[in-house]
């Protein structure tokens, strides 16, 4: 469906969590500062040292990408980034080797006492924290998605299992076995606790996203090939399916293939990156029906072969929110790329286009 992540959720989506501010103080949260070591083997001063060099904790390009996300109320806890970071090495005795930049957080690579490798995340947003920390607690009976370790999601803090050998499966040079979808896709409809329900709708979420991708339509670059008529029958179709599933559930909300790694033959593919909300769980297998897709063959053959394999999964639901979410992907994809002289997918426009007969008539 596309050649990188698509930020039209990760970007878009609105505070998981209702009620939840999105920005926690810059500075070390209060279960950090009645000076009690929360871990077995803290961090000395000499090995903590170069994680807290700035270039590390926050270089300038990852600064500006999550400044760009959360705009300027973000810079205090940029500033203050540095300070997390050593609060929460000493916290949980962590050792980090590599930053990596997201678009809501700062992720670091890293091992747990010396040994078990991790990852700590780190974000502004603490509705997106403790959004995540809901889905992954209800998903800890599956292998199908990442262990959640610690969280203090007042703060934005995650600590994350490391999947091995990890490898996106938007690195492999084809996709894996449909088998294997489907057991993923299945692992994520087991789900345990009552958390869930208090996660944001899904509802609000599509609202917010549509809102986005019409603004962006009308640049005149993107209007070339889009009309805002487009954009508002797609946004139809997608309210028309959000108000009659009753597949209700924990949504992931963002699983394309960067956001899928390889656990290994035991573990199988392996979710990460949630943001999750209360909604319609088909939404979960949109992006894999539509993964390198060529032809309108193809998809209703993989959404036929999708949705047999998975319990309560609807082929025609499925090709629905195809067609409802295919001006999403068109529209973003032209956005972005607009000073490259961008061209649209032709069968994702040929899906967008579908959508709107779908309804006009």
């Amino acid at each position: 469906m596309v050649s990188q992540p698509p930020d039209w959720l990760s970007s878009a989506w609105p505070n998981p969590v209702p009620g939840r501010s999105r920005l926690p103080s810059p500075s070390a949260p209060a279960s950090l500062r009645d000076g009690k070591s929360r871990c077995a083997a803290p961090c000395s001063p000499a090995r903590l040292w170069p994680m807290l060099d700035p270039e590390f904790v926050l270089d300038a390009a990852a600064r500006e990408r999550l400044l760009d996300r959360f705009g300027p109320d973000a810079e205090p806890w940029c500033d203050g980034l540095a300070g997390l970071v050593a609060a929460y090495c000493q916290r949980w005795g962590l050792e980090l080797d590599e930053p990596l930049s997201g678009g809501t957080s700062r992720v670091f690579l890293g091992r747990q006492d010396g040994a078990r490798p991790v990852v700590l995340k780190l974000t502004p947003d603490r509705s997106i924290a403790e959004s995540e920390a809901i889905a992954l607690r209800a998903w800890a009976r599956t292998p199908h998605a990442v262990d959640l370790l610690e969280s203090d999601p007042e703060a934005g803090a995650l600590l994350l299992d490391r999947v091995t050998p990890g490898t996106k499966v938007a690195a492999w040079p084809g996709l894996p076995p449909f088998d294997d979808f489907a057991e993923l896709l299945a692992g994520l409809r087991n789900v345990d606790g009552q958390d869930v329900a208090t996660l944001r709708s899904s509802a609000e979420g599509v609202e917010f996203i549509y809102g986005l991708i019409a603004r962006r339509a009308r640049d005149p670059y993107v209007s070339r090939f889009v009309s805002p008529d487009m954009v508002a029958r797609g946004h139809a179709l997608a309210r028309e399916l959000t108000a009659s599933t009753g597949d209700y559930g924990l949504v992931h909300g963002d699983l394309h293939l960067f956001n899928i790694l390889d656990g290994g033959p035991a573990r199988g593919l392996v979710a990460i990156d949630p943001r999750s909300s209360y909604g319609d769980r088909t939404w979960d297998a949109i992006d894999i029906a539509l993964a390198r897709v060529t032809s309108a063959g193809e998809l209703d053959d993989r959404i036929s072969r999708i949705t047999a394999l998975v319990p309560g999964l609807n082929a025609g639901r499925l090709r629905q929110w195809c067609q409802a979410t295919a001006v999403i992907s068109v529209v973003q994809r032209l956005f972005r790329y607009r000073h490259d002289g961008a061209v649209p997918d032709k069968l994702l426009l040929d899906l967008a286009a579908s959508a709107y007969k779908r309804l006009r008539g």
